[in-house]
């Protein structure tokens, strides 16, 4: 039994305490008897971390506070069962209790994180350990800039012993990170794109860190083409450093295997068509494999020449021959978020020249406007939405914005070659410096990616699909609230109505740009 403020708190007997009941229905909850069974299965051992005498003694001593701060959270009710989730998947209970127990304010935390971000609690209760990451004294730092976390994860891959080891600890150092950088969004301590740029850096440090290692115990067997020499060059968002809580990686790998060298030179030789793509297929397994601790990313390969039908690594060669004579335009507009991320110096160095020759080309613009407002057709016939919310698939919304941005580099670059940049608000940016953008598009544009960047790093953290699919009516007051924040508005009806006017103002952009000039078959796709 404990005593609250409204009232007592007992979950000895068998039978429900009325006062018990009435006490949680004070506190928010709206299913009490549901809260009481779960609490009472809790003190009668029913998961491995309430089996033993302290851990009961100290959850009851916690009691008021675990149950207070639940209440305090949008959903009472889905909070309590995430935590019971938790609860049911703790190999023990001591050690947590006894760190809730010292350290009240991460009880609160964990409270917000269970009532306020599925995803963040989902993660949680499959790696309780990431717990004691939340009490180093710069948890709520800025996240280590690239060079620091390259050194962390060496240091922890260096004591794996074994290779499964190793995918076991960049599994747990990616998390942790991850983990970190999502507490931060929910707390509105870190801006949205410091959010998107660690994101990004914490995917590029394990690739980074597992390549190397990954070549050495594959070359134990099949030897290697006079050194590393696979390249692997990231697209999408983690090409321009735009990465969410649940962005998954689309990558393409790139060999430059020296000439004349047939085989590789090790005891059981491979040609080199077949030598890197059995290595790309490790890289891809130890990124994408379901260990112990889970799953470091989903990839998406479908970007590398010919698609799924494409072999699984390119000569450097064959990539600049396909995408010069063979790739079609949403390739190239594709290809200008393009950014090698691992890999040795020289063979990077010589990818990133080849990428640059192919968005340097003159091309037709028209050819190219008419293609994109196509595709950008055909898109919204896939993903229709008049749902403000889905600001990705909203006319006016992030995909406009990419297509426009990708058009003027690729129409322009031939020229202007200092326009190129990987990341969309970064080449948006030198876009309009270069004048090829009227300003007043420019700051139409700047400012609804900025936001559609903001709005959609939150919603993918702190909502379920399914809950963000009925658009705001299903939205809890405090996320409402905060999202205001990061839109920078008095309040959520404030922000609805930005959002609309950005949206409506890209629109109009997207149709000036790109849908009128490509001609009346692409306005007629397009209405």
């Amino acid at each position: 039994a404990a005593g609250t403020a409204a009232g007592n708190l007992v979950f000895t007997g068998v039978e429900a305490d009325p006062g018990t009941l009435e006490t949680l229905a004070g506190l928010g909850f709206r299913q009490p008897e549901m809260v009481h069974a779960t609490v009472r299965g809790w003190h009668h051992g029913r998961y491995r971390a309430m089996r033993s005498t302290r851990a009961r003694e100290l959850l009851t001593e916690l009691m008021p506070a675990l149950l207070g701060a639940l209440a305090a959270t949008p959903d009472a009710d889905a909070a309590f069962l995430r935590f019971d989730a938790f609860l049911g998947r703790l190999p023990a209970g001591i050690q947590i209790f006894s760190l809730f127990y010292s350290n009240p304010h991460l009880l609160e935390l964990l409270a917000e994180i269970m009532g306020g971000a599925p995803r963040l609690a989902e993660h949680l209760s499959g790696r309780p350990a990431v717990l004691d990451a939340m009490v180093t004294p710069d948890f709520l730092d800025a996240p280590p800039d690239k060079d620091r976390l390259a050194a962390e994860l060496d240091r922890q891959l260096a004591q794996a012993r074994d290779f499964e080891e190793t995918l076991d600890a960049s599994r747990r150092f990616a998390h942790e990170r991850q983990f970190q950088v999502g507490v931060q969004i929910l707390r509105g301590l870190i801006a949205p794109k410091a959010a998107a740029s660690a994101l990004s850096d914490i995917a590029e440090t394990v690739i980074s860190g597992l390549l190397p290692r990954i070549e050495a115990d594959f070359a134990a067997g099949h030897g290697r083409f006079g050194g590393p020499v696979l390249d692997v060059i990231a697209m999408g968002k983690l090409g321009g450093r735009e990465m969410t809580p649940t962005s998954d990686l689309d990558l393409i790998f790139v060999y430059d295997a020296p000439e004349g060298m047939e085989t590789s030179d090790g005891p059981r030789p491979l040609p080199a068509s077949q030598y890197f793509a059995r290595l790309s297929q490790r890289l891809l397994n130890a990124l994408t494999a379901l260990t112990a601790e889970g799953r470091l990313y989903e990839v998406d390969m479908r970007l590398r020449p010919s698609g799924n039908k494409g072999p699984l690594a390119v000569a450097l060669d064959g990539f600049v021959r396909y995408q010069e004579n063979e790739a079609w335009t949403w390739e190239h507009m594709a290809l200008t978020r393009a950014r090698s991320i691992a890999g040795p110096e020289k063979s990077r160095a010589r990818a990133t020249e080849a990428i640059r020759r192919v968005l340097t080309r003159p091309r037709d613009p028209v050819r190219l406007l008419k293609d994109a407002a196509l595709m950008r057709a055909r898109m919204a016939a896939e993903h229709p939405t008049d749902r403000l919310w889905d600001v990705k698939h909203l006319s006016g919304g992030l995909v406009d914005i990419e297509f426009i941005v990708q058009c003027l580099l690729l129409i322009n670059a031939h020229a202007r070659p200092e326009i190129l940049a990987p990341g969309t608000a970064e080449a948006l940016e030198k876009i309009a410096a270069a004048g090829l953008l009227a300003p007043a598009d420019a700051q139409a544009l700047q400012g609804a990616l900025a936001l559609w960047q903001a709005l959609q790093g939150v919603l993918r953290l702190t909502l379920d699909p399914i809950q963000g699919a009925d658009g705001a009516a299903g939205f809890p007051e405090p996320l409402k609230r905060r999202l205001a924040s990061v839109g920078g508005t008095a309040d959520f009806a404030g922000l609805e109505l930005r959002m609309r006017a950005l949206s409506g103002a890209v629109a109009d952009v997207f149709r000036r740009l790109i849908v009128v000039p490509a001609g009346p078959a692409a306005d007629a796709a397009n209405t």
